[in-house]
């Protein structure tokens, strides 16, 4: 439907020819004028970032882009993106590299001393390349200055999943009949079984679960949409939120319970508090986030034989390189037990191993 246009809109045709030509004599200069590389810093970022919501990326995705090249547009000013050179990207990332603060300008946080992260560094230099490619690809540069800029691969960090035990400790605390408590407990099984990402959790509606087929329809990051499968437990752990879920008028599964907000949809930062609190109240130390859920699932997955192909399939990544660099993290210690449950020399019957022809 679309409104009614005012008086003041209505106009006669030979007035809206006009100003048709002038809508497209506008259009033909500004073609012309990106083409001639005229484009600001400011409006390179932001055409970026529409264009990312326009190929159906997450608004997210387009969120971090805005916030990590603002870095950029920080230190170089907003000037015509043509007159940006190689050298002052490097500038940059030598700035990135001797900042002795963490968090400055963060309107979400208190800055911090200590210098940035490498992930963090390499994070803010993939987002120029991003920028510089998609500037070259639409034509606006001839060149890419940023084709030769090197993003350093940072060392793998430490696992950062949510420990077993913990897991163990959380769904303690969410025992008994309450309604806070049956959908708690819900949401743990579910983000511990699928590792569905907060934003899939939280647009879930009741229709996506089909508890007979055991699956469950994301839809996450943007509008890419996958079926997750899922087991007894889960089935079970969502049935008997479903049946004390309250009778409102929307369709998400997982809504508020709240005295201020009650029967709307659970956000992702509701969802974070979910887990915080459960966290606090069960004495977790170690990491607990829905994201934390998220690596357990693929940690425990690999531990228990899974492959990273199907795994990948799982956790809805385009490429499972994407698996095997985030998700297959584990520390000196924690590869002894694969290679002893996995080694074909452990296997070989007993005198064996010396055996020659």
């Amino acid at each position: 439907e679309h409104d009614l246009p005012d008086e003041d809109d209505q106009q006669t045709e030979p007035n809206r020819s006009v100003e048709n030509d002038q809508n497209r004599l506008y259009l033909k200069t500004a073609i012309v004028f990106i083409r001639c590389g005229h484009m600001m810093l400011s409006q390179a970022i932001d055409r970026l970032c529409r264009a990312t919501l326009a190929e159906g990326r997450s608004k997210r995705t387009a969120a971090g882009y805005r916030s990590s090249l603002g870095y950029l547009l920080d230190f170089l000013g907003d000037r015509d993106v043509a007159g940006i050179t190689l050298d002052d990207l490097r500038s940059y990332a030598a700035d990135l590299r001797a900042r002795q603060t963490r968090y400055a300008n963060n309107p979400y946080a208190k800055t911090q001393d200590g210098g940035l992260s490498a992930f963090s560094i390499a994070s803010y230099l993939r987002g120029v390349k991003r920028l510089f490619n998609w500037l070259t690809e639409e034509g606006v540069l001839s060149t890419n200055p940023a084709q030769r800029l090197r993003v350093m691969t940072p060392k793998r960090r430490e696992p950062k999943a949510l420990d077993v035990a913990d897991f163990v400790r959380l769904l303690d605390a969410t025992q008994g009949s309450e309604p806070t408590q049956v959908r708690d407990r819900a949401l743990l099984i579910f983000l511990a079984d699928t590792g569905a990402r907060a934003g899939g959790v939280c647009h879930l509606r009741v229709d996506d679960v089909d508890l007979d087929a055991m699956g469950a329809t994301l839809t996450e990051k943007g509008e890419a949409t996958r079926v997750v499968p899922f087991s007894d437990k889960t089935r079970d752990a969502v049935a008997a939120w479903l049946a004390v879920r309250p009778a409102v008028a929307n369709t998400w599964l997982f809504v508020t319970l709240g005295r201020r907000s009650f029967g709307e949809r659970l956000t992702e930062e509701g969802l974070k508090e979910v887990t915080r609190r459960l966290g606090k109240r069960a004495g977790v130390t170690g990491p607990v986030s829905p994201h934390s859920f998220r690596h357990c699932f693929a940690r425990e997955y690999l531990r228990n034989g899974g492959d990273i192909a199907t795994l990948s399939g799982i956790l809805g990544h385009a490429d499972a390189a994407v698996t095997l660099r985030y998700y297959s993290v584990f520390s000196d210690q924690e590869l002894a037990p694969f290679h002893k449950k996995f080694s074909w020399v452990a296997r070989l019957p007993s005198g064996e191993e010396g055996d020659t022809e």
